[in-house]
């Protein structure tokens, strides 16, 4: 496929594109926004927090459209050895992040607003859709209704 990185370090256009693949999501972004057409892609070293961030003019509205996108959680170690993926979906999102963050919305701030979502709690809540280890690749059984169906080879 061609993901291209460097002493384990993937940049997050090539999880948008690994992503888009699995989940069959070309997507529409040409600007800030989505990554996808309905996911949002996040990565984060194994027990690293999933960074969002909002920029000072668009910040508000990317907070409203979060909350309605699923979001795909690609966690990595052992120099991209291991790779999990996990699903969660926006309205829950909302509820245990989005709302709060857009209350605390800062008016006015300087550039960006900056948050996370703390990797024990996507491990605890997401939906594993895809483990990967050392090249093995494996699909635990997902209910349709709850996750993106994942394009299997």
């Amino acid at each position: 496929m061609g993901i291209l990185w460097s002493a384990g370090k993937v940049i997050s256009s090539d999880w948008e594109v690994f992503a888009s693949i699995l989940v069959k999501d070309v997507g529409t972004k040409l600007g800030k926004g989505v990554d996808l057409s309905e996911h949002e892609v996040k990565s984060a070293e194994n027990g690293g927090a999933f960074e969002y961030q909002y920029h000072k003019i668009s910040g508000k509205q990317k907070l409203h459209d979060d909350a309605r996108v699923a979001h795909l959680f690609f966690a990595h170690s052992d120099n991209l050895r291991k790779v999990e993926l996990r699903y969660v979906d926006g309205q829950t999102l909302d509820e245990a992040f989005f709302s709060k963050w857009l209350h605390e919305f800062p008016d006015p701030y300087k550039q960006r607003y900056r948050r996370s979502v703390p990797f024990n709690w996507v491990e605890k809540n997401g939906k594993l859709l895809m483990h990967l280890e050392n090249g093995e690749v494996m699909y635990p059984e997902t209910p349709a209704h709850h996750a993106p169906k994942l394009q299997r080879g």
